[in-house]
């Protein structure tokens, strides 16, 4: 993303999930959902036992408190941070062995890095990380860091020299644990005085879980990361986001006030959305979200792409379908390759891929064909907040990307394992079925201005409907007038459902 590019944030909420999207340039490039019985732990801070080490794997496994033990492997276990053992005559000095840096039963403390998913558990890291606005915060590292996108050497040069003048100033006692900084995009051209607020807010947030976890003893959480909103918020890069709208009124007062605290400029404002139509629809996220659920997206100029997404990795096969060309073949294939760039790009962030991403672009016979386009791949590619690293083409013709996997994707978090196809394919789970049936019942009773509403669907679904039908119920009773009938219709399928107005 050029640092021209504007963002704006959508929020739409419905009681148990909340649902952001992220627009640059009016296009929907991320979709993050949190729902309250799957919030995202990862940036949370635990006190956690060591319960199993792990030689062979060079890992261990750690209870935190979770309903499965997470995984430590030994590259993130930093020595500083935990109580290292007595090392044997014979272990090497620099004792990078887990057999040398954690024992069962020890307590540490560890920070989420990568969210559980499927039968994993979660990655977890003892180099400990706490983030503000401006800046991050490792109380265990050392040395400090500007962000890459302040250049001015000028600014860089200010900023290291407030730093350490902010630091020295700081109580004995703070100086002592100081541990190291990084400086965010953010904070180009902050005043000093703002920074100094920040350091402190920073070493009064680590102070109190250190104080936790003296406390305390077994399994627990020592601090929680914000809600997926703020986070976003947060972490974009200073002066590109301008606009944020909010459908739900006691969420825009949340964050009326953390965007007062981290003093964030919005020039087209905090806006609250009340039309009638429903807010990802007029945007046209809900589209796009159907579309990254399908394996098949089309080009503009007659070619698609094959997106095929598998716990080990994800594929994505280029084809010219209906662009075949006339005349000159290499064109042709050339050209659909180039134009496929940015939609990969696209459906890569939106999707949230990650981990291995293999791409199988037609193949090209001129060398300098396949420079451009990989050129193009990892020009798009940059506007991706997530790390990410791209090969070169393979003998096979294959690109590879590896992108960081933190967050489960978007199917992953839509979609649940087909019991009908032993987890070759996916249907929508039951809570996404549910909540699509809500949203159809706002819709329906706005546009109808109805005091009854029937809903059918699939017993799977309407036994779960049932279960959270109180809530539910109360809240639409209280909002639309509008009283809610429910109907079994055992032929339907899951995802099936129909929304009468009575």
């Amino acid at each position: 993303m050029s640092k021209h590019s504007r963002s704006q944030i959508l929020i739409n909420s419905l009681p148990g999930e909340v649902r952001v999207a992220l627009l640059e340039a009016d296009v929907v490039q991320e979709v993050h959902i949190e729902r309250t019985n799957e919030s995202s732990i990862v940036g949370n801070i635990y006190r956690a036992v060591v319960t199993r080490v792990m030689p062979g794997l060079q890992a261990a496994f750690v209870d935190f408190g979770s309903e499965r033990n997470g995984f430590l492997h030994a590259d993130d276990v930093m020595a500083k941070s935990v109580t290292q053992l007595n090392q044997q005559p014979d272990a090497p000095t620099n004792a990078k062995d887990i057999r040398y840096l954690l024992r069962e039963g020890q307590q540490i403390a560890v920070q989420v890095i990568k969210q559980p998913v499927a039968e994993k558990g979660a990655r977890l890291s003892t180099k400990l990380a706490l983030a503000s606005a401006y800046a991050v915060y490792q109380p265990h590292g050392s040395g400090h860091k500007i962000s890459h996108r302040i250049n001015a050497k000028d600014e860089r040069t200010r900023l290291e020299n407030g730093l350490a003048q902010i630091l020295d100033s700081n109580p004995t006692e703070q100086k002592n644990s100081a541990g190291s900084y990084i400086l965010r995009s953010a904070a180009n051209n902050i005043d000093l005085t703002l920074l100094a607020v920040e350091v402190n807010f920073l070493q009064c947030l680590w102070s109190g879980v250190e104080t936790k976890r003296a406390i305390g003893s077994g399994p627990g959480c020592l601090h929680q990361e914000l809600p997926t909103a703020q986070r976003l918020i947060r972490d974009l890069p200073a002066g590109e986001l301008t606009k944020i709208v909010v459908d739900d009124k006691h969420i825009l007062d949340q964050l009326k006030k953390f965007c007062d605290d981290i003093q964030i400029d919005l020039p087209n404002g905090l806006n609250y959305y009340s039309e009638s139509q429903p807010l990802f629809g007029k945007y046209g996220i809900d589209h796009e979200i159907g579309k990254a659920l399908q394996g098949r997206i089309e080009l503009d100029n007659g070619g698609y792409l094959i997106i095929d997404q598998t716990e080990a990795m994800a594929t994505i096969d280029v084809n010219t379908g209906s662009n075949t060309g006339r005349q000159d073949p290499e064109k042709t294939v050339y050209q659909t390759n180039l134009r496929s760039v940015t939609e990969i790009a696209h459906q890569i962030r939106l999707r949230n891929l990650s981990g291995i991403i293999v791409i199988d672009f037609i193949d090209m016979k001129k060398l300098r064909h396949r420079d451009q386009v990989l050129d193009s791949l990892k020009r798009v590619m940059r506007g991706d907040r997530t790390d990410v690293f791209i090969s070169e083409f393979t003998e096979l013709g294959l690109v590879q990307i590896r992108r960081k996997r933190t967050y489960q994707s978007l199917r992953q978090l839509l979609h649940t394992d087909c019991s009908n196809c032993h987890g070759y394919g996916s249907v929508k789970s039951v809570d996404t079925v549910i909540f699509e049936i809500w949203r159809e019942l706002k819709r329906v009773v706005d546009m109808y201005n109805c005091t009854t509403l029937s809903v059918r669907a699939s017993s799977e679904v309407i036994e779960g409907f049932l279960a959270s039908k109180d809530s539910f119920t109360k809240t639409f009773n209280e909002v639309f007038k509008c009283k809610i009938m429910i109907a079994d219709e055992p032929l339907f399928t899951r995802e099936q459902f129909d929304v009468i107005p009575g």
